[in-house]
């Protein structure tokens, strides 16, 4: 039962201390909530003192006829008369703690698998979900976007509320709450203004406790191709536009450049390209190329298209 002061109150049987002789075996079990409290109570009367233990352990200073219990043990008490006769042990009252019921969230943040040119637009994509047993409540989603992204926009959030501070280049998503076994995605549309990787955080916290930080962070790594492919060069002599420049090449030592015909012949092919095809040899038409190049992370990405010889 709860007192008034919103204190679980049990009483302990056992016979009054004047009477000395042993009571019942059986014990009692009693579940209690994390944070919650009981008050365990010698319904005997007629005692001058108290003892009370805990796993056999006298307690100290447990001298009362009521103890607040807040730990999970077996609780017994004696009495004592003030004729210094002692009554045997009571019976057992088993506390056990339940387990608290925790919020357990993660992040992942991850760009468009495709690859992305320098100054084009793409996508992140936030999933945070709720991995604990436990509600988790206000949720602060923050992705400080680098010095070679602009923010452009994000799409609609199906939950929350989305802001973002330009002097800080932070995105905040707030999330009131996510149930145990949920999850929320957010789209962040950015600009690539620097080629080269772009390495972007995100990361999630909560009101509760989270036994897991681990995953509370999450970093995608990108590579931002810089290289702008024309579709025409004019090899005719007047010193401009002779050659087929491919402006960024000069970012990646690695690199390999195929020219096929229309019949699909290869007519040039060069490995370690220094923009200075011309053409020679060839007639005036348009030609398709297929370009190589190995990126910071060392994996190589492939760039296709069709360039016109026109003199």
């Amino acid at each position: 039962m709860f007192n008034r002061f919103g204190i679980i109150a049990f009483s302990v049987p056992l016979l009054y201390a004047a009477a000395c002789f042993a009571q019942s075996p059986d014990p009692n079990r009693l579940n209690l909530k994390p944070g919650a409290t009981v008050k365990l109570r010698a319904n005997g009367t007629g005692a001058a003192s108290y003892q009370w233990f805990r796993n056999g352990e006298a307690i100290l200073g447990a001298t009362l006829q009521d103890y607040v219990v807040n730990a999970a043990g077996k609780y017994t008490v004696i009495t004592f008369s003030s004729g210094g006769c002692s009554s045997d042990r009571s019976e057992e009252m088993e506390v056990v703690m339940e387990p608290r019921v925790l919020a357990d969230v993660s992040i992942i943040k991850r760009s468009e698998s495709r690859q992305v040119t320098n100054t084009e637009v793409f996508k992140y994509n936030l999933l945070v979900r709720n991995n604990g047993l436990g509600m988790a409540t206000n949720l602060q989603v923050k992705d400080e976007l680098p010095e070679n992204l602009i923010f452009v926009s994000v799409d609609p959030a199906n939950v929350g509320a989305v802001n973002y501070n330009q002097q800080t280049k932070t995105v905040l998503w707030t999330i009131p709450s996510l149930a145990n076994g949920s999850f929320v995605e957010l789209i962040i549309n950015v600009r690539s203004v620097k080629p080269g990787k772009v390495i972007n955080r995100a990361s999630v916290t909560i009101n509760e406790t989270d036994p897991d930080l681990s995953n509370n962070v999450s970093i995608d790594n990108k590579d931002v191709i810089g290289l702008k492919i024309p579709n025409v060069f004019t090899p005719n002599g007047d010193g401009k536009n002779e050659t087929f420049f491919i402006e960024g090449l000069d970012l990646y030592n690695e690199n390999q450049l195929t020219i096929i015909n229309r019949w699909g012949s290869t007519v040039y092919e060069k490995k370690g390209y220094l923009n200075d095809w011309t053409a020679d040899g060839l007639t005036d038409g348009t030609y398709f190329y297929v370009i190589r190049v190995k990126t910071a992370n060392t994996q190589w990405q492939e760039f296709k298209g069709y360039v016109t010889v026109m003199r």
